[in-house]
């Protein structure tokens, strides 16, 4: 059955969705992976499959969750990785939540993705940017959790309050859930206040924070746009720190799952 990790923060960019399409991308270079875009916004979709979002206009999970059933909307992008894509209808999920559906509003996501959970090796889960039904519902739909730590004094203001929301879903939602790790993101290194952060953030958190750190890297903003390429020297440097981090991942998991 699938393992399924989401990454999430409530602050915009700070490398959610760049992370999450890497990551998938590299699993299913071994591993059946699903990808789902739970963010309005679509980025995820943008950047896996390389069309406009509205191209899978009706054909999304809004639909999968709407029908409780994925298997329809699900695109293949390789023969080991698929996406369930979402583009700007999913900002309508919380009303469908309230005026429509009957049964556990925090599970509906959850309830969906276990039609196909013993399809996959690996379902990862791109939330969007903020605390509402979309985070409640992917964090309950999730064994894992991973918490994007962008090294940057609002984002890390951001982590308590993030971290917060994961013990609220464990206790009324979904007990099984762990915090797998707080990723840091997005590093400058020549600037003192972003190696300040993720000093403290391992003051603070220990052996939370995984020992990766994903450093920025120009060519990673050109895989948003013209797709994830291994060709040259610079696309695999802007790869190596995303290669360890999903090796650390799996490890992580292996040993949780023990």
């Amino acid at each position: 059955m699938g393992t399924t990790i989401s990454f999430g923060i409530q602050k915009g960019g700070v490398g959610k969705t760049t992370t999450t399409a890497i990551t998938s991308y590299i699993l299913s270079k071994e591993h059946k992976t699903l990808a789902v875009d739970f963010d309005s916004q679509g980025n995820l979709t943008r950047f896996l499959t390389q069309q406009n979002i509205y191209n899978f206009t009706e054909k999304t999970v809004l639909e999968a969750v709407k029908a409780k059933d994925p298997r329809p909307y699900i695109y293949k992008i390789s023969d080991n990785l698929h996406i369930l894509p979402a583009e700007d209808f999913l900002a309508t999920f919380s009303r469908f939540l309230y005026q429509e559906y009957q049964g556990n509003k925090a599970l509906l996501l959850k309830e969906t993705l276990d039609v196909v959970r013993e399809q996959y090796n690996y379902i990862t889960i791109d939330l969007p940017p903020h605390l509402g039904d979309q985070t409640i519902n992917g964090l309950s739909a999730s064994d894992y959790a991973v918490v994007l730590l962008q090294s940057e004094p609002f984002a890390l203001d951001a982590l308590d309050r993030y971290l917060e929301v994961l013990m609220g879903v464990q206790k009324k939602a979904n007990s099984n859930m762990k915090l797998i790790g707080i990723l840091s993101t997005m590093l400058d290194s020549r600037a003192a206040i972003d190696s300040e952060i993720i000093n403290k953030a391992r003051k603070d958190y220990e052996d939370v924070v995984f020992e990766t750190i994903i450093r920025r890297r120009n060519r990673i903003k050109e895989f948003s746009l013209f797709g994830i390429e291994e060709r040259t020297k610079v696309d695999r440097e802007a790869l190596k720190y995303y290669k360890n981090f999903t090796k650390e991942l799996i490890s992580r998991v292996q040993k949780k799952g023990n």
